[in-house]
């Protein structure tokens, strides 16, 4: 993991997720990473998955966007969306991440969300990596800046 800016978390690890992607891509699914760590699944053949990533991504950034973070059997934590969005964080990622989100995870409450909880209650763990995963997903959403499209090795070639 890379150290955020002053007051932020470590940012997620771009060669991690690189490397997870590209285990899961198949003839008929393409990953594109954005910036903040989203990940966005297309389905191929796909003339333009820079631009179906976008459109998917775009259809996402309500700022209440709801999220289901599912654990893995290998300790990580998958968030998604309801496009086929989501963000991976490892066990290492969220052994790290853990006592920043403890103190910051109300500040990343929507303020309905604020109104509704009540005083002294706090989300289960995996709730405020849900709240970060969002807060990352709505940052690339407002500016989609891609790092990595990963497609199948026969189907980079046949696009060329």
């Amino acid at each position: 993991m890379t150290r955020g800016k002053s007051g932020e978390p470590p940012a997620a690890s771009m060669e991690e997720l690189v490397r997870f992607c590209s285990q899961h891509v198949t003839e008929k699914r393409t990953f594109v990473l954005f910036r903040r760590g989203t990940c966005v699944v297309v389905d191929e053949p796909c003339a333009d998955p820079l631009a179906e990533a976008r459109r998917k991504l775009a259809s996402c950034p309500e700022s209440e966007a709801p999220f289901v973070p599912e654990p893995t059997r290998e300790g990580d934590l998958i968030v998604t969306f309801k496009e086929p969005v989501f963000h991976r964080f490892t066990r290492g990622e969220l052994s790290a991440l853990g006592p920043w989100l403890d103190q910051i995870a109300p500040a990343l409450l929507t303020p309905a969300e604020s109104v509704a909880a009540v005083d002294g209650w706090s989300p289960h763990q995996n709730a405020k990596v849900g709240l970060l995963a969002r807060r990352r997903m709505l940052e690339d959403a407002s500016q989609a800046v891609p790092m990595k499209i990963i497609r199948a090795k026969s189907r980079a070639t046949a696009a060329r």
